[in-house]
């Protein structure tokens, strides 16, 4: 078993070589494909969001201008939630044991830790709106030291969504033209009030 582990983690090495080295090809494909292979799209998609160090914002802009503002902006949250489960449950699958040997040798590790896994939602959810927080450090962090998955998934949903909409509206506006900034700016403060409110009452109760 512990040699299947190794063969995955060096599977997904090669596979983040890859992508790196053939972003361009890739993205440029996504841009152009205009023959329907919108299943095959969602998968590439997801792929280049699994792997660091390619900013999603990109690929994110790229399929709202393809599919427009809602269906891309739905397709982006889809797409990033999904790669953001499959991170968590690699690197859990991966590095439970290690994360839990740094936690017991760091005393101050553990605080955090216990600080984050107590407020999972709020720490996840929070860390989901900040545009400069890089993703994959929070789904290789939560996986490591398996956060509550439920907690983690509502919050990953949820906190994704502006930034998702966000993406699509970019590449939307540049294929039309569209000038709404402001609007989307304040969708993006309505809906982190409207979280914070209901969180209480709701989100508390399944987390």
């Amino acid at each position: 078993m512990k040699h299947v582990k190794w063969y995955i983690f060096f599977i997904y090495l090669i596979l983040i070589f890859f992508i790196l080295n053939y972003q361009e090809a890739i993205l440029n494909w996504i841009r152009a494909d205009d023959s329907g292979e919108f299943f095959l799209i969602f998968i590439c998609a997801i792929v280049l969001a699994i792997i660091p160090f390619i900013p999603f914002g990109i690929v994110g802009a790229i399929i709202g201008a393809k599919y427009g503002f809602f269906l891309g902006g739905t397709v982006n949250l889809a797409v990033s939630s999904i790669a953001a489960v499959l991170t968590y449950l690699l690197f859990h699958s991966l590095f439970r044991k290690q994360g839990l040997t740094y936690t017991l040798k760091s005393g101050r590790l553990q605080l955090i830790e216990k600080s984050i896994r107590n407020n999972t939602f709020w720490s996840v959810f929070i860390g989901r709106l900040i545009p400069v927080m890089p993703a994959f450090l929070i789904n290789c962090y939560a996986g490591t030291f398996k956060l509550a998955f439920k907690p983690f998934l509502t919050a990953t949903v949820l906190g994704k969504i502006p930034a998702m909409l966000v993406f699509a509206y970019v590449g939307d506006n540049a294929i039309t033209g569209a000038k709404q900034w402001l609007l989307v700016l304040s969708i993006y403060g309505l809906f982190v009030l409207i979280i914070f409110s209901i969180y209480k009452k709701y989100i508390k109760k399944i987390a």
